[in-house]
């Protein structure tokens, strides 16, 4: 390697020994940048982005919990009846929730899926069901990009 590099400066003039050799350097310092340092920016960038959206969106779940502990079950809503799945699609009408689909699972059971929904009315629709005498035996509530938006898995087991 040394003995091309000095095969490529023998015949040049000391101008162009240095032009050759400050690109050279030049170009090592461009391609570590591009490809090493400035993706870790931007990635970095992109990290600090999303944290401070769950952390925005943790703050707001908070808040809305306590609004909805200081609530209480003050709001009573007609009792739900009917099948399980009848249950289920009564308790989302009431909460103006679209479902995304419902399954039935072995037992009687069904695995309920909400595609977006408000923090507030996808917790709200988990307490329904279970006052409606509904076993719920999985809750998953994943925070959307919206802060306050969720999306919701529940597996509902039958009437207890």
């Amino acid at each position: 390697m040394k003995q091309q590099l000095e095969a490529l400066l023998e015949g040049r003039s000391e101008r162009e020994r240095v032009i050759l050799i400050g690109g050279a350097v030049l170009a090592v310092v461009l391609i570590v940048w591009l490809a090493g340092i400035q993706p870790l920016l931007k990635a970095h960038a992109q990290a600090e982005a999303r944290l401070e959206q769950r952390q925005q969106g943790y703050v707001w779940m908070q808040q809305a919990a306590a609004q909805i502990k200081a609530a209480g079950g003050s709001a009573s809503s007609p009792a739900l009846s009917g099948s399980p799945q009848q249950q289920i699609t009564g308790a989302a009408r009431q909460l103006d929730i679209k479902l995304s689909r419902i399954e039935p699972q072995n037992a009687g059971g069904y695995s309920v899926w909400i595609a977006r929904s408000d923090y507030n009315n996808a917790v709200r629709f988990v307490d329904v069901l279970a006052r409606a005498g509904l076993s719920i035996e999985a809750v998953n509530i994943n925070l959307l990009d919206q802060p306050g938006t969720v999306s919701l898995r529940v597996v509902v087991g039958g009437a207890s």
